[in-house]
Parts: structure tokens; sequence; C-alpha cells
């Protein structure tokens, strides 16, 4: 009877080596996906996406796709009702309509969502056959 030495290094290596290769293309698609679906005023939000892989222990790797914009949060789920108070001035100043308009506080409506990192993490879990669930 033959005997069969399993070389679990090896096969760690090459399943290390093989995911790494998925997630770093799976990851790349996520974010050239969410550069199709940012909303663009100064481009400065899309231009801003990218990618980064951590790995624990050298086994487990996590992708995390994202903006550092200070704004992008706020893009992505939305605002709710709030103030808006001058910091440095007496008064806000800004452009409605072409007209230069002056007030003490603002009551902001809030912002509705435009959820352009998750749909992207959809859109292409979706092509690759992945099965992707919130938590």
């Amino acid at each position: 009877m033959a005997r069969l030495r399993l070389d679990r290094a090896a096969l760690n290596r090459t399943f290390s080596a093989t995911s790494r290769r998925e997630g770093d293309a799976a990851a790349r698609q996520v974010v050239a996906r969410a550069k199709v679906l940012a909303p663009v005023d100064t481009g400065r939000l899309r231009a801003s996406i990218r990618v980064e892989r951590r790995s624990f222990f050298g086994l487990r790797q996590r992708w995390t796709v994202g903006s550092d914009v200070e704004y992008a949060p706020m893009v992505n789920d939305g605002t709710k009702p709030h103030i808006i108070r001058p910091k440095r001035a007496q008064v806000l100043r800004f452009k409605v309509g072409g007209r230069t308009v002056f007030a003490k506080v603002v009551h902001h409506p809030g912002t509705r969502p435009r959820p352009f990192l998750d749909r992207a993490l959809r859109d292409v879990a979706r092509s690759r056959g992945y099965d992707i669930t919130q938590r």
C-alpha cells in the first residue's frame, strides 16, 4: 500500500498565494467599480478611492477599499438633518442660485445616501460568485 505524506507548509503557501492573488484581483475590481459609481463634483472623492491589504500573522488577509477624504462616509451613508454654525466667523457665507447669502445658522435637511462603495462591493461579489452578508 502506498503512503502519502502531506506537506502542510507547501499547501499553506500555495493556498495563501492563490487566495492573495484572487483577493488582490477582486479588490482592484471593487476600486474600479467604486470609481465609476462615485458621485463627482471636483473629482477629489473619486481620485482618493484606494485599496489596502493587511496580513494577520501571514495567514489571514484583509482588503479594505475606501477613501481618506473626510466627507466620503457622509456621501456613502448620507447625513441626518443637522445644524451648521460658523466656526471662525460671525456668519456663514454661501451662494444660492448665483446669489450670495449670509446666515448665523443653517438648518441643513440632511443628505440622502449615495452608497457607491456598498454597490461596488455587491456588484463585484455577484460577478465573481461570492456570497456576502452584511453585519
